[in-house]
Protein backbone atom coordinates (compact mmCIF):
# COMPACT_ATOMS: atom_id res chain seq x y z
CA UNK A 1 0.00 0.00 0.00
CA UNK A 2 1.60 3.89 -0.95
CA UNK A 3 2.09 6.06 1.55
CA UNK A 4 -0.80 8.62 0.66
CA UNK A 5 -3.04 5.25 0.46
CA UNK A 6 -2.10 4.53 3.96
CA UNK A 7 -2.51 7.76 5.28
CA UNK A 8 -6.14 7.69 2.76
CA UNK A 9 -7.14 4.72 5.23
CA UNK A 10 -6.17 5.80 8.77
CA UNK A 11 -7.91 9.40 7.83
CA UNK A 12 -10.94 6.93 7.23
CA UNK A 13 -10.33 4.88 10.18
CA UNK A 14 -10.34 8.56 12.87
CA UNK A 15 -13.68 9.37 10.67
CA UNK A 16 -14.88 6.38 11.68
CA UNK A 17 -14.27 6.43 15.11
CA UNK A 18 -15.39 10.28 15.63
CA UNK A 19 -18.83 9.04 14.15
CA UNK A 20 -19.34 5.66 16.20
CA UNK A 21 -18.96 7.98 19.41
CA UNK A 22 -16.69 5.18 20.93
CA UNK A 23 -13.72 6.07 22.83
CA UNK A 24 -10.47 5.39 21.12
CA UNK A 25 -9.60 2.40 23.33
CA UNK A 26 -13.08 0.98 22.80
CA UNK A 27 -13.23 1.85 19.28
CA UNK A 28 -9.96 -0.09 18.43
CA UNK A 29 -11.30 -3.05 20.62
CA UNK A 30 -14.20 -3.76 18.52
CA UNK A 31 -11.61 -3.33 15.40
CA UNK A 32 -9.42 -5.43 15.92
CA UNK A 33 -6.60 -2.34 15.98
CA UNK A 34 -3.87 -1.78 18.31
CA UNK A 35 -4.62 1.28 20.06
CA UNK A 36 -0.81 1.80 20.03
CA UNK A 37 -1.08 2.15 16.44
CA UNK A 38 -4.21 3.67 16.15
CA UNK A 39 -2.21 6.60 18.41
CA UNK A 40 0.76 6.47 16.41
CA UNK A 41 -1.24 6.98 13.22
CA UNK A 42 -2.78 10.29 15.09
CA UNK A 43 0.62 11.55 15.73
CA UNK A 44 1.79 11.13 12.37
CA UNK A 45 -1.36 12.68 10.63
CA UNK A 46 -2.05 15.02 12.89
CA UNK A 47 -0.67 19.07 11.88
CA UNK A 48 2.57 19.67 13.14
CA UNK A 49 3.05 23.01 15.48
CA UNK A 50 5.26 25.67 13.76
CA UNK A 51 9.07 25.05 15.07
CA UNK A 52 9.84 27.89 17.45
CA UNK A 53 12.71 29.52 18.22
CA UNK A 54 14.53 30.64 21.09
CA UNK A 55 15.05 33.96 19.35
CA UNK A 56 14.39 37.15 21.38
CA UNK A 57 13.47 40.16 19.92
CA UNK A 58 15.03 43.44 20.93
CA UNK A 59 12.05 45.79 22.14
CA UNK A 60 13.49 49.61 22.05
CA UNK A 61 13.49 50.88 25.54
CA UNK A 62 13.09 54.84 26.25
CA UNK A 63 14.53 55.90 29.66
CA UNK A 64 13.49 58.79 31.88
CA UNK A 65 16.45 61.79 32.47
CA UNK A 66 19.18 59.79 34.39
CA UNK A 67 21.89 60.96 35.76
CA UNK A 68 25.36 60.39 35.09
CA UNK A 69 26.24 57.58 37.69
CA UNK A 70 23.15 55.96 38.07
CA UNK A 71 23.11 52.18 36.93
CA UNK A 72 20.84 50.19 34.71
CA UNK A 73 19.82 46.64 35.42
CA UNK A 74 18.60 44.22 32.53
CA UNK A 75 17.21 41.33 34.09
CA UNK A 76 16.45 38.58 31.48
CA UNK A 77 13.87 35.63 31.52
CA UNK A 78 16.55 33.17 32.62
CA UNK A 79 17.01 35.41 35.86
CA UNK A 80 20.94 36.52 34.46
CA UNK A 81 21.37 40.39 35.67
CA UNK A 82 23.33 42.71 34.17
CA UNK A 83 24.40 46.48 34.94
CA UNK A 84 25.79 48.83 33.35
CA UNK A 85 25.94 52.91 33.87
CA UNK A 86 23.03 54.77 32.86
CA UNK A 87 25.52 56.70 30.41
CA UNK A 88 26.10 54.18 28.31
CA UNK A 89 26.07 54.97 24.91
CA UNK A 90 23.51 53.44 22.49
CA UNK A 91 25.87 51.84 19.98
CA UNK A 92 27.76 49.93 22.76
CA UNK A 93 24.25 48.77 24.52
CA UNK A 94 22.98 47.40 20.83
CA UNK A 95 26.84 45.40 20.95
CA UNK A 96 26.26 44.06 23.93
CA UNK A 97 23.09 43.00 23.24
CA UNK A 98 23.94 41.93 20.18
CA UNK A 99 26.05 38.93 21.92
CA UNK A 100 23.62 38.25 24.17
CA UNK A 101 21.37 37.45 21.40
CA UNK A 102 24.07 35.44 18.70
Amino acid sequence: MSKSKKEQHWQRIFQLQAESRLNKSEFCKRNNIAVSTFYAWAKKLSPQPPKRTNKQKVIPLVFPETKPDQQLTLTLPNGYQFSFPASLEPSKLQQFLSVLSA
